[in-house]
């Protein structure tokens, strides 16, 4: 068993009392006491077997046996079943919502579970064979960092041979699932059907995979120390809130460098990223396409779109109108994220002003009599079409536009309006 706990530690154990995580149990309280400060036991109660009871009561009577805590949760995945889903990845996001919030309750420091080599094999098939290869690690690690604790797996190293070992010498009481032998589920397949079948052809040996798992390793460190560099020569970060990209750089990088690139950025906005290998690849087409303006992707969080030689990625905007104002009174006002001053020159002149949103035909004058229509005026401006209804146009009564945001002002030596663009900690352009 690898330790890399400290002696001041609480080590929390997962336990289903399958043979893998007694037998680690058992080592811990025989063999590693004196290497952590406190042992505690999480047990889940899945409710979907008629020995989940009688499992609940043995780990119970164990752990009261030999003076260790125990905590049970009870799930209830009737209505999954019922409906006919898979309750796999359900039942496990379930149980580590639960546990997240025990270790946080128990204040401890290490999560542990009794995965082991064969398991690891087994992760890397599954994740090989479909297709989980892209962005994350082929194999599981021994320690990762979770909310406000480690998850570790102190048996990685040991085969579920070296496990039964231990458990026939110590005689460790276990109960097995006997849903581990239904080949319908995928992992149960690779574990008792596909990986034994590797292991009896003499040519082959499914150890292997552990060295693809680190070649996989150093690609993706690679690929990820890429993007950071990139990240750092060509991507602009704004603020916290928007970074923008030249598509003319972006375009040229390697597959994997530019998801990485896109997972590291959205990783700023929200901690697990849910857009798929596929979707980046749609992604990419349109980046490298013709398209001037277009939304690749919108979530309450962040918003990804083409401007024209631009890659935005930034919070959503607001989507609220914004109510025109009128103005009669010389001051500072505020449109959305833009300031507004007005001075009383321009008042003298119109007495009454409208600052409000584009309306269809609007028009600015720009020289000699002739005019532009204030959409016009954008498109040239290269102005992101989100941004297009939120910036203020200063009209007379009389329909005269004085100005458009930023880009725009009607006979500017002779009336004085100031627009300024505070954009909520965000840049207009």
């Amino acid at each position: 068993m690898q330790q890399f706990w400290k002696p001041q530690d609480h080590l929390v154990l997962a336990v289903s009392t399958g043979i893998d995580s007694m037998v680690l149990l058992h080592q811990l309280h025989m063999h590693y006491a004196h290497t952590y400060r406190a042992l505690t036991c999480l047990h889940v109660h899945h409710g979907l077997r008629k020995e989940s009871d009688e499992e609940a009561r043995f780990i119970t009577a164990y752990c009261r046996e030999h003076n260790i805590p125990l905590h049970i949760h009870y799930l209830d995945l009737s209505d999954l079943v019922e409906a006919g889903r898979s309750i796999q990845q359900e039942a496990r996001d379930l149980r580590y919502a639960w546990f997240d919030n025990m270790m946080h309750d128990l204040r401890a420091d290490y999560l542990l579970t009794a995965h082991h080599l064969d398991d690891q094999l087994e992760t890397i098939f599954y994740r090989v064979f479909t297709g989980r290869t892209s962005r994350s690690m082929l194999g599981m690690r021994l320690c990762e960092q979770r909310t406000d604790y480690q998850l570790g797996r102190p048996l990685l190293d040991q085969t579920k041979s070296q496990i039964r070992d231990y458990q026939g010498q110590y005689e460790v009481p276990y109960y097995e699932d006997a849903s581990n032998q239904i080949n319908s589920y995928v992992r149960n397949d690779i574990r008792n059907r596909l990986l034994p079948e590797i292991e009896r052809n003499t040519q082959l040996q499914s150890t292997q995979l552990l060295k693809l798992m680190d070649i996989h390793t150093e690609a993706m460190m690679l690929f990820k120390q890429q993007a950071q560099d990139f990240i750092t020569q060509h991507a602009i970060r704004q603020n916290k809130h928007r970074w923008i990209i030249l598509r003319k750089a972006f375009n040229p990088l390697p597959l994997h460098v530019k998801m990485s690139v896109l997972d590291q950025i959205l990783s700023h906005f929200e901690k697990d990223i849910s857009v798929s290998d596929k979707a980046y690849q749609d992604w990419f087409l349109k980046i490298e396409g013709a398209v001037v303006q277009t939304s690749l992707m919108r979530t309450n969080k962040w918003h990804v779109q083409i401007v024209y030689d631009k890659l935005i990625i930034a919070q959503p905007e607001d989507d609220g109108v914004i109510e025109s104002q009128v103005i009669t009174e010389t001051g500072i006002y505020r449109f959305g994220s833009y300031q507004v001053t007005i001075a009383q020159d321009v008042l003298d002149t119109y007495g009454v002003l409208y600052m409000r949103s584009r309306q269809s035909g609007d028009r600015i004058l720009i020289h000699n009599g002739h005019h532009k229509k204030v959409t016009r005026l954008m498109i040239d401006c290269k102005v992101p079409q989100f941004l297009r209804d939120r910036i203020p146009l200063v009209v007379s009564e009389e329909g005269i536009v004085l100005a458009v945001g930023t880009y725009y002002q009607y006979n500017t030596n002779k009336y004085t309006i100031n627009i300024q663009y505070l954009g909520d900690d965000r840049n207009e352009k």
